[in-house]
């Protein structure tokens, strides 16, 4: 799950929990639900968490990633993706890195749709985390409110084209030696892009509830 799935998630989650649709007072749960992915993908110091909402925000993002990862509809999605990616030439190790990042990208265009959501994710992103964050290393906050700056001037709701979800996709596995792919392979990149969007947008109501069902599971008291 990538990030704005993540806060999208929690959004919906914690308006039931916490019985309001006041997307201010759901910013730190969101907050909490997209923090792991930001601290992956800056490779910050991992930050101690001061806020109770906050934390239970990270608490719903492992709980989210561990029942997203195990539904057989996204293992179904990743391996079509895996194939389809290794028969246009791309190696094995980039194919299944973007087998697995790429399905969740175009699972957000689905998810994007929610205007709740959407209100959520963008009051979480203009709420300062200062006071509710400790880094080891300074810099590291610093670093994250820029990131988080950035993505509240880029929000929207609208798809955008092929070409820039591959080359997003292509930034994301830069920093990682044994995934990169080149600028060559953008064109396959953007050819799946084109062939997956409708199949995940089929495969998402469908997803999605598997993925309620199993989080409503994992919260039950054994």
């Amino acid at each position: 799950m990538n990030f704005f799935g993540h806060a999208a998630l929690a959004a919906n989650h914690f308006a039931q929990q916490l019985s309001t649709r006041d997307p201010q007072k759901l910013a730190l749960p969101c907050n909490g639900a997209m923090l792991p992915d930001f601290v992956g993908m800056l490779r910050l110091s991992r930050p101690v968490v001061l806020d109770a909402s906050l934390a239970r925000g990270v608490s719903f993002h492992h709980l989210t990633d561990h029942a997203f990862h195990e539904l057989t509809s996204f293992h179904q999605l990743s391996r079509h993706a895996f194939a389809w990616l290794s028969a246009s030439g791309v190696a094995r190790g980039p194919a299944r890195a973007i087998a697995h990042i790429g399905v969740e990208i175009l699972l957000d265009e689905v998810l994007v749709s929610d205007a709740f959501a959407r209100e959520c994710y963008l009051a979480a992103l203009a709420t300062p985390l200062d006071s509710a964050l400790e880094f080891p290393v300074p810099e590291d906050g610093t670093r994250l409110a820029a990131l988080r700056g950035t993505l509240l001037e880029r929000t929207s709701s609208e798809t955008p084209p092929p070409e820039l979800v591959a080359q997003r996709i292509r930034r994301t596995l830069a920093g990682r030696p044994r995934l990169a792919v080149d600028a060559g392979a953008e064109a396959p990149l953007s050819a799946w892009v084109v062939l997956t969007r409708p199949l995940i947008a089929h495969a998402a109501p469908a997803l999605l509830t598997a993925l309620w069902a199993e989080l409503a599971n994992s919260a039950r008291p054994e």
